[in-house]
């Protein structure tokens, strides 16, 4: 459920100004700070993580302010409590053990004073993932999973990601202009521009149900399309794919909070649900809490797809042409901040001028935005 529920915002939309054909009025009187939006998993075999935010005020054009320097703790009806420290403004999370046996929930007492508490869940044991899967064609690449429990008792489960691409920039740019030095010299390899990574993470709910199948299997569950000639297929994809094992309680909920986020734009939708998740407080008890708790084990499995595995085939490339400016002119006006030497033309050892270009077509961090450093687990 981890950063999910943040589409709570556009619930809430519909839920005032709905887009059907009659007027609806919603029931909710939101307090001055907004509704709490609590999104997590109870984990005994990964780090448990919390994410503490508020619903905004329409037209809900800012972004959810987070929950910062509340007191959040794991209870077990084995009377077990846990801390979860924040480690990022409105993010708690840390790493330890569960016993299986037990049932979990999670107190939070916020900064202003108010307490909350969800119910106790049954920690459900997640069945592992038989594979992370893909196609490609004229619509582009789509990525599914595929899962089963062999003792037929999962039936709901939920599925988020995380994923990585490797992008490139214009040209390979292996001379950097130093300006505390006045001089252009040999690019270090700590310095390259060329080769970037952008990575983000799933913002759908994405959850499935196999209690209409004679058996517990989930089949090419479609988790995420990429557009053909897409800059993410441009060198090499990744995606990091978790699996929960969900009650029927978190099922329904977050299957109607997909359906009230998703169906949206015409006369024919239904009147947005009511939404109740297990969380509630104690300070106010007819206060709307925005979220579910589940507790159990997660499983994940990784997927790689190269450029050249995939339909299409995507390039940058600059759009002038290279410039090319002397070695003597002024350095500074040159390579101050609008244009990157890429390499040299010399005449024996010495170098008369350097051709050049843009900043923004050279440097990757502006083409797409990334980081220019390698991620840990990335193939050379």
């Amino acid at each position: 459920m981890r950063r999910h529920l943040h589409t709570a915002i556009a619930l809430f939309t519909l839920l005032l100004y709905g887009r059907c054909k009659d007027v609806y009025i919603s029931p909710y009187k939101a307090p001055p700070t907004g509704y709490l939006v609590v999104e997590g998993y109870i984990s005994g075999n990964s780090p448990t993580e919390f994410t503490l935010s508020r619903t905004v005020k329409l037209p809900g054009d800012s972004l959810p302010p987070p929950e910062t320097g509340a007191m959040v703790q794991v209870e077990g009806n084995d009377n077990s409590i846990r801390p979860l420290p924040e480690t990022i403004k409105g993010i708690y999370r840390d790493s330890f053990a569960l016993n299986p046996q037990s049932q979990y929930r999670v107190r939070i007492q916020t900064k202003g004073g108010e307490s909350y508490l969800s119910d106790f869940v049954p920690f459900k044991n997640t069945p592992p993932i038989d594979s992370v899967s893909w196609t490609g064609g004229q619509n582009g690449v789509v990525i599914y999973v595929n899962s089963h429990d062999p003792a037929n008792a999962t039936h709901y489960y939920q599925w988020n990601w995380d994923q990585t691409y490797e992008y490139h920039s214009g040209a390979n740019s292996v001379f950097e202009y130093v300006p505390s030095l006045d001089t252009v010299i040999a690019r270090p390899d700590s310095n390259q521009i060329y080769r970037c990574w952008q990575s983000s993470s799933s913002t759908s709910i994405l959850v499935g149900s196999t209690t209409k199948l004679s058996q517990d299997v989930v089949s090419l569950y479609p988790l995420k399309r990429i557009p053909l000639n897409d800059v993410q297929l441009s060198v090499l994809y990744t995606i990091l794919v978790r699996q929960s094992a969900l009650t029927e309680g978190g099922y329904d909920f977050l299957s109607l909070m997909q359906k009230n986020t998703e169906s949206l734009g015409t006369i024919f939708d239904a009147q947005p649900s009511l939404i109740t998740g297990n969380i509630h407080s104690l300070t106010h008890p007819a206060e709307q809490v925005i979220g579910y708790v589940s507790a159990g084990t997660v499983q994940q499995q990784r997927l790689w797809i190269y450029a050249y595995q995939a339909p299409g085939y995507y390039y940058y490339y600059c759009d002038i042409p290279d410039t090319l400016l002397p070695a003597n002119s002024d350095l500074q006006k040159n390579f101050g901040s609008l244009y990157i030497p890429i390499y040299a033309k010399a005449s024996g050892n010495i170098i008369g001028a350097y051709y050049s270009n843009y900043t923004d077509c050279l440097d990757c961090r502006f083409v797409g935005s990334g980081t220019n450093k390698k991620p840990s687990f990335w193939p050379n």
